[in-house]
């Protein structure tokens, strides 16, 4: 290089270093970036507020309570068998266990496994032994279980439109789709043709399913033409008095034998067995504010028919969410989620509006589960991924990739470099400790967190586990079941009446289909449609 050349390169770097310098004086001067835990208490300060429920604790030890417009909307819970899944959310129930019995807010808990549904049991169980006389009737006024046994049922009506919150049709589709999903057999369109329209046409008349009635009915034309008198459905009396014509004998046959071998278990046939009419004169008035359903099958039922009725009562509680106005918030609890949700079954639609369109009115669904990015398709977990407010991820592999550019700091509190934080979290959820997790609220940095700790049920009333369930039994889940022989003895008086005279009851009334709304002329009407007001219908 020679001497031009070297001045040459002095001058430019003079002319690079004195440009920068002018940029320099006129950029703003940016704060230095704040410690870590700073950040982590202004986030925790944004996320408290009125009706706040307890999430745990930060790597600092303060706690972290979100505010009840937040933690009550839809949520996703992820992680590994064992990482801690369960505990946390008996947290967030046992909270809102005591919301419920002071009426300020309504749970229901759906669990294909019934684990969380034990460990819910228990603790109510402790809260009645060491309650008052006013906390035990609390207790028995608004707590209501699904669940059965050989002694006791918890009596469901699967076909029961009283309300008329949907078609009959399209309540039938629904009921016929879980049946089908549920299933470890092949269902034919044949198949599925004839169950929903035997399925229609018990929603028409209100009556059980009965293998009984539906034997004769599709081998006796005279009893069928009885049964479809007073239907007033033209397509479904049609299809039932050209029975012949519409559906051959084999596919008749197979339908029977699925009924068959369904109700050949006495915890089935005496669950669902019983007349709506019937249930309506022996189960308590009013509306729950803790319902817990157990539809773990364990080792005496198929798993299809847990995870069939647990379909059926996640539907029933989308269908009757209110729309507006409600009277208290609510939060519907779906564990083992991919259980429900894995085939493209119809739930998925339900369930994903009401998660999107429900949280305007304070109900939420909460979506646990493991493995929820494999065990589902993309489009159904990128669906769950945009219609839920907030997630705790436990120690998990796949699901790491969705939280951490979020992060700002690693489960020790330490601050992550941009380049680092996608290697290091994957890491850490690989590792992560038993009851730590990963909270994210949307809008909001993820913070490293330590479950809330839960209080054994056995420590506070002093009594084994299955003194506990004992107590529970016989005190609360008491109140919504009924004994065998009292199902039995209501199921042989419906075939007695129905099956054997030929006693064909009129089906039930259809509600009056609301009122229209008032015409809107000025802003008055506007907000009193939107409120809900006398005038609306509503």
């Amino acid at each position: 290089m020679n001497l031009l050349d070297i001045v040459g390169s002095l001058l430019h770097r003079e002319r690079k270093r004195a440009y920068e310098q002018a940029i320099g004086a006129e950029l703003p001067k940016l704060a230095p970036p704040k410690p870590s835990s700073t950040v982590m208490e202004e986030v925790r300060g944004r996320l408290a507020g009125p009706g706040a429920l307890t999430f745990g604790r930060l790597p600092s030890g303060e706690i972290v309570r979100v505010k009840g417009e937040t933690s009550l909307k839809s949520a996703l819970v992820i992680g590994a068998p064992g990482s801690g899944k369960t505990r946390f959310l008996l947290g967030l129930l046992t909270e809102l266990i005591a919301r419920a019995l002071r009426d300020e807010a309504e749970i229901e808990l759906v669990d294909p496994k019934t684990e969380t549904y034990s460990l819910t049991c228990q603790i109510l169980a402790a809260l009645y032994l060491s309650g008052d006389t006013a906390l035990r009737e609390a207790i028995r006024r608004r707590v209501r279980v699904i669940d059965w046994s050989r002694d006791a049922v918890s009596p469901v009506t699967p076909f029961d439109n009283a309300e008329g919150i949907v078609s009959n049709a399209y309540l039938a589709h629904l009921r016929t789709d879980a049946t089908v999903q549920a299933s470890p057999q092949t269902y034919t369109e044949s198949l599925k043709q004839a169950l929903f329209m035997l399925s229609w046409l018990l929603t028409e008349k209100g009556f059980p399913p009965n293998l009984r009635f539906v034997s004769k009915l599709y081998s006796d034309p005279a009893f069928r033409a009885k049964v479809i008198a007073d239907v007033t459905e033209p397509d479904l009396r049609n299809y039932f008095a050209e029975l012949d014509r519409h559906m051959a004998r084999p596919t008749a046959d197979a339908l029977l034998r699925r009924f068959q071998h369904d109700l050949s278990f006495p915890e089935v046939r005496l669950s669902i067995g019983i007349p709506p009419g019937s249930l309506r004169n022996i189960l308590p008035a009013g509306s729950p504010r803790i319902t817990l359903g157990n539809y773990g099958s364990g080792m005496a039922l198929p798993a299809s028919v847990g995870k069939e009725r647990a379909a059926h009562r996640v539907t029933d509680v989308l269908l009757r969410a209110p729309r507006r106005n409600p009277k208290r918030p609510g939060l519907l609890f779906l564990d083992e989620a991919p259980t429900l949700l894995a085939g493209g079954s119809e739930l998925v639609e339900p369930l994903t509006t009401a998660a999107r369109t429900l949280r305007s009115v304070g109900f939420g669904v909460v979506f646990c589960g493991q493995d929820v990015a494999n065990a589902l398709p993309g489009p159904m977990v990128r669906t769950l991924q945009l219609n839920t407010w907030w997630w705790a991820i436990f120690r998990s592999h796949e699901e790491a990739d969705w939280i951490y550019p979020h992060l700002l700091v690693d489960s020790a509190g330490a601050a992550l470099s941009e380049g680092d934080r996608q290697k290091e979290f994957r890491r850490l959820m690989v590792g992560l400790p038993r009851q730590k997790y990963f909270l994210h609220v949307k809008g909001e940095p993820a913070l490293p967190m330590r479950a809330p700790t839960v209080p054994d049920p056995s420590d506070i009333a002093k009594r084994s586990e299955a003194e506990l369930l004992e107590v529970f039994r016989r005190e609360i889940a008491s109140v919504s079941m009924v004994s065998a022989a009292t199902a039995a003895d209501l199921i042989a008086r419906f075939e007695a009446t129905v099956v054997d005279r030929a006693t064909i009851p009129p089906p039930p009334p259809k509600k009056a289909a609301p009122k229209g709304a008032a015409p809107v002329r000025g802003i008055a009407d506007l907000l009193r449609m939107m409120g809900g007001g006398p005038g609306t219908g509503a």
